[in-house]
């Protein structure tokens, strides 16, 4: 089961799959027919995968595509969302392809995305070698550390990626407490940047959930982000992202209201009160609203809101 944590990159991934091959590997995205459509095949991906570390951040994705010369051929997407490097990386990724090869008979073409801040570490290749036989397995990788040197490019592309590169990056470069009135700048920048793009409602909401997500802040800071967002879709007249809360506590309220109209009856009020804050709540983490903005609304502890995640 996926974490709250690489939610919101399977998330990205899914819905903006063709971008996401034009952006990082358009050498691979240009030999894909897109015509016919492509098809996620988790199922298969998790019959060969074992469950990752506790704690790492990944992101998994097994898609069928069909290329121009007719074939077809399955796509092993990793995405490594970590930061450090880890020796035997690129033995898993062999491991991953040689398992899906011996269980279902495909190709696999696998590709890597790295977000640690390890400029040096780059794995690319594994090589099995013995007295009389040797394997060579390589694959592709996406640094995304190297888009550092690649801002003009950044501010240049409407590729949905662009933005979700440039929040990666801002969120490194704003660790620490000390950073965080910076980062509070760096989001709502990249956030304008949603709107001065030109991307479409449903686009400017996925890619924010993705933005506030990387770039969480402290609650008195969002709350400022949250004053200077309103005002700025006020100038704009374009209130795509303010209402975002708004719509989800209602429609959390709603379904709280429904459960507790049953449960009240047989388990009294205070039953009933508490699996609304839980319905409401859950209804928002599924919208990916950060935890302090949760337990405002809700009166729940964090402690709380982290054993709703773990039942999610």
């Amino acid at each position: 089961m996926s974490t709250i944590l690489d939610t919101p990159w399977k998330q990205i991934l899914e819905g903006y799959f063709r971008p996401f091959m034009a952006f990082f590997f358009p050498e691979a995205h240009v030999a894909i027919d897109w015509n016919k459509g492509f098809e996620f095949l988790d199922a298969e991906l998790q019959q060969i995968t074992l469950e990752a570390e506790t704690g790492k951040r990944i992101v998994d994705k097994l898609v069928k595509v069909y290329l121009l010369d007719g074939h077809e051929r399955w796509i092993l997407l990793h995405i490594e969302v970590q930061n450090q490097k880890e020796d035997d990386f690129a033995e898993r990724i062999f491991i991953y392809s040689i398992r899906l090869f011996d269980k279902f008979r495909r190709t696999v073409d696998s590709f890597v995305i790295l977000g640690d801040t390890d400029t040096k570490w780059r794995p690319q290749t594994f090589t099995m070698a013995g007295l009389a036989s040797r394997t060579d397995f390589s694959f592709a990788i996406a640094k995304l550390l190297d888009y550092e040197k690649r801002t003009e490019e950044l501010a240049a592309s409407d590729n949905p990626f662009a933005i979700v590169v440039q929040a990666h990056l801002a969120a490194q470069a704003t660790k620490g407490k000390a950073s965080q009135d910076r980062r509070r700048k760096q989001k709502f920048l990249i956030t304008t940047m949603l709107y001065e793009r030109g991307y479409s409602r449903q686009e400017v909401i996925d890619l924010f959930r993705f933005t506030d997500w990387v770039l969480a802040l402290p609650p008195e800071l969002e709350s400022a982000f949250r004053e200077d967002l309103k005002l700025y879709e006020g100038e704009k007249q374009m209130a795509y992202l303010s209402s975002i809360e708004r719509m989800a506590k209602a429609e959390g309220e709603a379904e709280g209201e429904a459960r507790g109209e049953a449960t009240g009856e047989a388990r009294g009020r205070a039953e009933g009160e508490q699996r609304q804050k839980q319905s409401i709540a859950l209804n928002l983490l599924r919208k990916n609203v950060s935890l302090e903005i949760i337990a405002d609304a809700t009166e729940l502890s964090i402690q709380q809101l982290h054993d709703l995640q773990a039942e999610m």
